[in-house]
């Protein structure tokens, strides 16, 4: 997804020269053309991701449209002060990239890889948080992000494909629909998608629905509501904590016990420091979040 995101920045930067990347020592081989390209209008910081922070505040003070990227650990859990006080507090239009997410890192360990990330962030005010799950709802997300106004942060995983799904297909704000079913239903956010189409295709898809939801804050109510009206089984996955990440989001607007005939079930990332070191799969697998545990939870919510 960082690919996608240079590539639509190097356009916008043609256009715009008011257009600034910042980065803390990170994204070399993303960021190399967009350097030579746009000598003017990119800086590396180095390392001092507080100081990079302020820097886009003085710089969007002054007019400028400014990114920022940085793995997601970096980003947001060394310079959070800096992103509530000075970016939120001021209401900024400073957009904040964040590589990774959940176990993108996998072998990198707990420093590096995140849970916490999207309940952190999305607790600021004026700040909007994005988490595309593929190809085509990247490309869009952040075509909406280019258009807002507002502070905003962004979580790029890594890319894939959806066979047959179409861009005109894309509903940012009211959730993707990517599968219909009758029976329940799965709300997800971010890449663990792949391994939720993994786990749904062996089984008969047409008891399953699953709703991509990309734009986590701000959140349309009516969206939530129209799948917790239609199905009274809902499975919510996603690779992030499981306080106040899209499970807290999807109850916090189900309005309480209006919804009090609906299931939830749930599989995130449970309220625990994350020290096993391994591959991605093999992170997810101990968390659930394998497609073989995910295909197991399905079926024993169906039956």
């Amino acid at each position: 997804m960082r690919n996608i995101f240079i590539y639509k920045l190097s356009e916008r930067a043609k256009k715009n020269k008011n257009v600034i990347l910042l980065t803390g020592d990170l994204g070399f081989k993303y960021f190399d053309d967009f350097k030579k390209n746009f000598p003017k209008q990119f800086i590396n910081v180095g390392i001092a991701e507080n100081n990079m922070i302020n820097i886009a505040v003085g710089l969007a003070l002054n007019g400028k449209e400014v990114y920022v990227y940085s793995i997601l650990p970096f980003l947001v859990f060394k310079s959070l002060e800096q992103i509530r006080n000075n970016i939120a507090n001021l209401d900024l239009n400073i957009k904040l990239i964040g590589g990774g997410g959940g176990f993108s890192y996998n072998t990198l360990g707990i420093s590096h890889n995140t849970s916490e990330d999207i309940s952190i962030l999305r607790s600021i005010p004026n700040l909007h948080v994005l988490n595309p799950s593929f190809d085509l709802e990247a490309e869009k997300l952040i075509d909406y992000m280019f258009n807002l106004k507002k502070p905003s942060f962004i979580r790029l995983g890594k890319s894939f494909k959806i066979e047959g799904f179409e861009r005109k297909n894309i509903k940012l704000l009211n959730g993707n629909i990517i599968q219909k079913g009758n029976e329940m239903c799965i709300i997800t956010s971010g890449n663990i998608l792949q391994n939720v189409l993994q786990a749904t295709a062996q089984i008969n898809d047409k008891k399953i629905s699953i709703v991509s939801f990309p734009i986590l804050k701000p959140i349309k109510q009516n969206s939530v509501h129209s799948l917790l009206n239609k199905f009274k089984k809902i499975l919510i996955i996603e690779e992030s904590s499981e306080i106040g990440g899209l499970k807290s989001i999807i109850l916090e607007n189900s309005k309480n016990n209006e919804f009090n005939n609906t299931k939830f079930f749930n599989i995130s990332l449970k309220d625990k420091p994350h020290h096993e070191i391994g591959t991605v799969e093999y992170l997810r697998k101990i968390n659930n979040l394998s497609s073989q545990k995910i295909k197991k939870m399905i079926l024993k919510i169906i039956n």
